[in-house]
């Protein structure tokens, strides 16, 4: 389930759909009424990241009982190239946001991951928190990855779409 805000009016702004916030928290709660397993996802751009400690703490506070919550870097496809320069952020951005978020949830437990970001823009503490989620025929990996000792669990990077690189790609 997507949950882009903990404010109604800012998920229904990002989804451009009025009332999608409470259509949201509704189906999470029928789900899970019918012992449904839920994982809600966050896509971090300019219009989620800011908010996204926010957003986990009041996901942390009101959905502890949700199966999983993914923090998912940006597929740059689609809608997202159309208003690339509404949603673009660097990863390197919101690292703190992205290290806050990954401690109040673990700290509810509330099972977390990272899914679609490259470990070397993930600060080194979170990094036990990131998938390698993107799909195989989807997935690649750029130049700077050639040198990297941890290329084979890294998430890499989307071969579709029209790929923005972060200002932190660099082996590790």
């Amino acid at each position: 389930m997507p949950l882009y805000a903990a404010v109604d009016h800012i998920h229904d702004y990002v989804v451009q759909a009025k009332g999608a916030f409470n259509e949201t928290l509704l189906g999470v709660l029928r789900l899970k009424d019918r012992n449904q397993l839920v994982e809600v996802r966050i896509v971090l751009h300019a219009l989620t990241a800011p908010r996204l400690g926010e957003t986990c703490s009041w996901i942390a506070r009101n959905l502890p009982f949700v199966d999983h919550v993914a923090l998912m870097g940006l597929e740059n496809t689609g809608f997202a190239i159309a208003n690339d320069d509404t949603l673009w952020i660097d990863p390197m951005d919101y690292q703190d946001q992205l290290k806050a978020s990954i401690d109040v949830l673990s700290t509810a437990r509330v099972n977390v991951s990272i899914y679609n970001l490259p470990l070397c823009v993930i600060d080194p503490s979170i990094r036990p928190f990131a998938v390698q989620s993107i799909s195989d025929w989807k997935n690649t990996y750029v130049e700077e990855c050639e040198r990297c000792s941890v290329r084979s669990s890294c998430a890499g990077f989307f071969s579709t779409g029209r790929p923005k690189l972060s200002r932190g790609i660099a082996p590790i």
